[in-house]
C-alpha cells in the first residue's frame, strides 16, 4: 500500500503525465482524439508515475524502478519522466538520472541524436535533457552544432540544465544559430545555465558589438542575476550601443541597481530615442534617489507618451518628495499632457493607500 507521501507525489505526477500524453499524441498523430490518447499509453504513464513516486519517497529501490521502466513503452516512459523531472532538482534529479541512464531506451535516444531527421534529433535532445546525462554532453553538443534551429535550441536547453559552459561559449560565439528564436526564449535559455554562466555572459557583452538576439538576451540576463561587475560594460553600451542594445542596457542597469548605475541612467534620459528614455526612466524608479527626481520631472513633459508615463510612475516611487513634484506638475497648465499624467499617478497613489501593492506592479 502506498504511503501518504507516495500518494501525494503520484497525484501531482498523474495529471502532468496525462497532459504530456495528450500533447504528444496530437503532435505525432493529428487525427487522434483526446479520449484515444488517454487510453493505454496514459494508463501506463500513470503506472510509471506511481513507480517514480515510490522511488523518490524510498518505498522501492533502484532495481525495482529500472525493471518497471525497462518494460514500459517509450512514449509512456518519456511522458512520465517529463512530468516527474519537472518536479525535482539537485540531488534528487541526479539520483533518478543515475538509475535510468543505463536503460536501453535512453541509450537508443542518444543514438537518435545522429538521426537524419531534424525532428527526431530535436525530440531526442528534449528527452535526454530530462536526465542529468553528463556522459552524453558530447553527443548533445554535436546535435546543437549540427542544427537546424529546432535541434540546436532543444539540445542547448538540455546542455543548459547540465550547466555545460562549453555549450554556452559556443552559443555566444555563433549567434546566427539562434537568430530565429525570440528574445524571451533566449533569455530563458541563458538563465537556465545558472549563475555560474554570468562570467561568460559578461565577457561576451564586453567583447562584442551587441546586435544579435542572443547577445541582447545576455545583456538582460546579467541584469536578472544582478551582476555588478557588468556595470562598466553596460554603461558603455547605454552611451554608444545600437538602439536595441541601449534599451537592453537600461533594463539591465535597472535590474542591477545601486548608486553606481544612476549617472548612466540619468544621462540616458536625454537619449535621442524615446525607447531608451522610457526604459531609463523606468529603471530609475527601481532605485529611488533624490537626485533623480528633477530629471525625471523634466521627462514627464516629454513628447513621447511612454516616457511621460514611465517618468511619472518612477517619481511616485520616490516617496514624499516624489509626491510633491507630481503635485506641482499636476497644478501647472502650460503642458496639459504632463498635468494629466501627473494627476493619474497621484490618483493611483491614493488608491495605493487603500490597497497596497498596485503601484509597484504598474510602475
Amino acid at each position: 500500500m502506498a504511503t501518504p507521501d507516495t500518494r501525494n507525489w503520484f497525484e501531482r505526477l498523474r495529471e502532468r503525465a496525462r497532459g504530456q500524453i495528450a500533447r504528444w499524441s496530437a503532435l505525432l498523430d493529428p487525427g487522434s482524439t483526446e479520449a484515444g490518447a488517454s487510453g493505454g499509453t496514459a494508463a501506463e504513464a500513470e503506472r510509471l508515475a506511481l513507480a517514480f513516486a515510490r522511488f523518490i519517497t524510498g518505498e522501492t529501490g533502484g532495481f525495482a524502478l529500472r525493471r518497471v521502466m525497462a518494460a514500459a513503452r517509450p512514449e509512456a516512459f518519456w511522458a512520465a519522466l517529463e512530468a516527474f523531472t519537472d518536479n525535482i532538482a539537485g540531488e534528487e534529479w541526479r539520483v533518478v538520472s543515475r538509475e535510468l541512464l543505463p536503460l536501453d531506451e535512453v541509450e537508443s535516444e542518444c543514438r537518435r541524436l545522429r538521426h537524419p531527421s531534424a525532428w527526431t534529433r530535436a525530440l531526442a535532445a528534449r528527452h535526454l535533457g530530462l536526465l542529468n546525462a553528463r556522459g552524453m554532453r558530447a553527443s548533445l553538443r554535436e546535435a546543437m552544432r549540427r542544427g537546424p534551429s529546432l535541434a540546436t535550441f532543444t539540445a542547448a536547453l538540455a546542455l543548459a540544465r547540465m550547466r555545460d559552459r562549453e555549450a554556452l561559449d559556443w552559443l555566444l560565439d555563433h549567434p546566427d544559430a539562434t537568430a530565429l528564436r525570440s528574445r524571451q526564449q533566449l533569455v530563458a535559455l541563458l538563465k537556465r545555465f545558472g549563475r555560474g554562466g554570468v562570467s561568460i555572459l559578461r565577457e561576451a557583452i564586453s567583447g562584442w558589438t551587441v546586435q544579435s538576439p542572443i547577445h541582447l538576451a545576455a545583456v538582460e540576463v546579467v541584469g536578472v542575476w544582478e551582476d555588478h561587475e557588468s556595470l562598466p560594460a553596460l554603461g558603455r553600451m547605454l552611451r554608444a550601443g545600437d538602439l536595441e542594445a541601449r534599451v537592453a542596457a537600461a533594463r539591465a542597469l535597472g535590474g542591477i541597481g545601486g548608486r553606481s548605475a544612476l549617472p548612466a541612467l540619468v544621462a540616458a534620459l536625454d537619449d535621442q530615442a524615446w525607447q531608451v528614455r522610457a526604459q531609463a526612466a523606468r529603471a530609475l524608479g527601481r532605485m529611488p534617489d533624490p537626485n533623480s527626481i528633477a530629471p525625471l520631472g523634466a521627462c514627464v513633459r516629454d513628447v513621447a507618451w511612454w516616457v511621460r508615463r514611465n517618468a511619472a510612475y518612477a517619481i511616485a516611487l520616490h516617496g514624499a518628495a516624489g509626491r510633491v513634484t507630481l503635485e506641482a506638475i499636476a497644478r501647472q497648465r502650460n503642458d496639459v499632457f504632463a498635468s494629466e499624467m501627473a494627476a493619474e499617478v497621484l490618483q493611483l497613489i491614493e488608491w495605493e493607500r487603500e490597497s497596497p501593492g498596485g503601484l509597484s506592479r504598474v510602475a
